[in-house]
């Protein structure tokens, strides 16, 4: 059996093109892994810290409720979260007491992921020293 010229001629330029083809596709997958590993990483953004002062409302030894207020107005209550925070410092905390809460909120939560509860003294003077009468 003979294999026609015109026929040979057709498989060896198809045996061509498959292997520049197949060729061309190993390029372009072998450059779309070196950009996919070069490529910089997505870093997690680390959270804001932010810092408020507020009364207890209520507290327990996971979480605390704390009444943020403007000139003795309540403007927000903000759920906390006291899983950071070592007991012994929780258990000195009592509803009615002002804080100070350092922490952030992680999202998509809502709650304020406390790292430091300070209690502020109720002590302390409402008017600064400047401005109280003198002896």
């Amino acid at each position: 059996m003979t294999i026609p010229h015109a026929l040979l001629s057709s498989l060896r330029s198809s045996r061509q093109t498959t292997s520049a083809s197949s060729k061309l596709w190993f390029g372009l997958v072998v450059v779309a892994v070196t950009t996919l590993l070069s490529a910089p990483t997505a870093k997690a953004q680390p959270e804001p810290v932010l810092s408020f002062e507020g009364r207890v409302t209520s507290v327990s030894p996971r979480e605390m409720l704390v009444a943020a207020e403007r000139e003795g107005v309540v403007v927000d209550v903000v759920m906390v979260d006291l899983a950071r925070i070592p007991q012994s410092e929780t258990r000195q905390i009592a509803q009615d007491d002002v804080v100070v809460v350092v922490g952030f909120i992680r999202r998509p939560g809502h709650r304020v992921i406390a790292t430091s509860v300070q209690p502020v003294s109720r002590w302390f003077p409402t008017t600064p020293a400047w401005m109280r009468p003198g002896p």
